[in-house]
């Protein structure tokens, strides 16, 4: 990474956006920076299942495979929300949907009864799905490919960061997109500073 960072310090044409994303990257690589977390919509977080306060609905167990019965016996929020707190304490949160991941967060701390913290700014957050499209010049937000599974979500989109540190353009090679097909994209942000 010493090499990229040279790289970018050297090259004239390295102000470009991407070059700016590869820089964040790099930042948010560093030890004790940023925490990648994926969630589905039955709160999987820190691989750990988590008893949501609904059924799970045909629709989301047909995306991520997680049946009731496989919930049942699961930890309910407000006891996995302490050790989430510690994991994301003084770190960017990273999410390949970051508006998706963060509302399911605060969702469930609300139900909870809890206060969210330091997870309810935006400014926390740093949406790896806009920057990735952004860094590729892409128009459209790029499926992540990791199995629709918090956990292997969560490393795919870890795979998405590096990726991005290593730079592109110039004296870097582009990188092809992700896996799947590309999704509309909306406009927003995507991340803090």
């Amino acid at each position: 990474m010493a090499a990229v960072r040279r790289e970018l310090a050297d090259d004239p044409g390295a102000g470009t956006y991407a070059a700016e994303i590869t820089r964040e990257a790099l930042r948010l690589l560093e030890p004790g920076a940023a925490v990648v977390l994926d969630t589905e919509t039955t709160s999987l977080l820190m691989d750990t299942l988590v008893k949501p306060t609904t059924e799970i609905t045909p629709e989301a167990r047909w995306v991520h495979g997680i049946s009731d019965e496989d919930v049942a016996n699961a930890r309910p929020f407000d006891k996995v929300l302490p050790k989430l707190r510690t994991v994301t304490k003084d770190r960017t949160v990273c999410a390949y949907n970051a508006d998706f991941d963060r509302t399911v967060v605060l969702g469930d701390i609300a139900r909870a009864g809890k206060k969210p913290m330091h997870l309810e700014p935006f400014g926390n957050w740093y949406c790896l799905m806009e920057a990735y499209a952004a860094w590729l010049g892409s128009r459209r937000w790029l499926r992540l490919g990791g199995g629709h599974r918090a956990l292997g979500d969560a490393q795919a989109a870890r795979t998405v960061l590096i990726e991005m540190s290593k730079g592109r353009g110039t004296e870097f090679a582009p990188r092809p997109p992700a896996p799947g097909r590309p999704r509309a994209r909306r406009p927003g942000r995507y991340g803090p500073r």
